[in-house]
């Protein structure tokens, strides 16, 4: 950027960009506002307040019990997960750093400690879930709580992280390990995009057949 102001990146605009660049002009850039219909947002909220205060330490019996039958499954699923085994530190833990010269911002689910390493943990309430769709959640929240460890003289090495998903529709869970490998791609990745935006050049449109649900897909210039 061409100013003194200071520019903090989230997943969630690193991910739009990665997506589309153009959309991430639009709606960062532009700032083209755009009136969407009204939508089920709080699907989900209570449950995942519910385990948020069970990893804190608070007594949710009462919470528990008040829950749609369809969420009672998915707490029930998560009670009973791994989870138990673990060691919590962190619920709903916000973090910002910096690397490089760049503000990273964001917040996980909840952190862990097993068997002497660290787990970022992250449950999806929703079906379809796959790695797929997660993938720059992953690279993100590995690469960010990495550096934060390693700056608290946690780890030493990549290979005492790793990621976990809990999909409680489906009562799984995907674990994905880190590696130094995967740390230098995931860094490479992130400043990359960083970079791209702060030289504001090629905010071009992946022309794809997502863009028609795209909620800027009428101002897109491209279309």
């Amino acid at each position: 950027m061409q100013n003194n102001t200071i520019t903090t990146y989230t997943l969630g605009k690193l991910r739009m960009y990665d997506e589309c660049p153009q959309k991430y002009k639009l709606c960062y850039i532009d700032r083209v506002h755009i009136v969407e219909p009204l939508s089920q947002t709080n699907t989900g909220n209570n449950l995942h307040n519910i385990i948020n205060y069970y990893l804190k330490g608070n007594d949710v019996t009462k919470l528990a019990e008040a829950l749609p039958a369809g969420d009672k499954i998915l707490w029930y699923n998560f009670k009973n997960s791994d989870v138990k085994n673990y060691k919590i530190l962190e619920s709903e833990y916000p973090f910002n750093l910096k690397i490089d010269e760049y503000w990273l911002t964001g917040r996980i689910d909840a952190l862990f400690e097993f068997d002497g390493n660290y787990i970022i943990l992250d449950w999806k309430t929703g079906t379809g879930f796959t790695p797929e769709h997660v993938k720059f959640q992953t690279s993100f929240y590995l690469l960010c709580m990495y550096e934060i460890l390693r700056l608290k003289k946690l780890v030493k090495t990549p290979e005492e992280l790793s990621m976990q998903y809990l999909n409680l529709a489906a009562n799984s869970k995907i674990s994905i390990p880190f590696t130094q490998e995967l740390y230098m791609q995931y860094r490479k990745q992130i400043l990359g995009i960083i970079t791209s935006i702060e030289e504001q050049k090629n905010f071009y449109c992946n022309k794809t057949p997502a863009c028609r649900q795209c909620k800027y897909y009428r101002a897109c210039p491209y279309i």
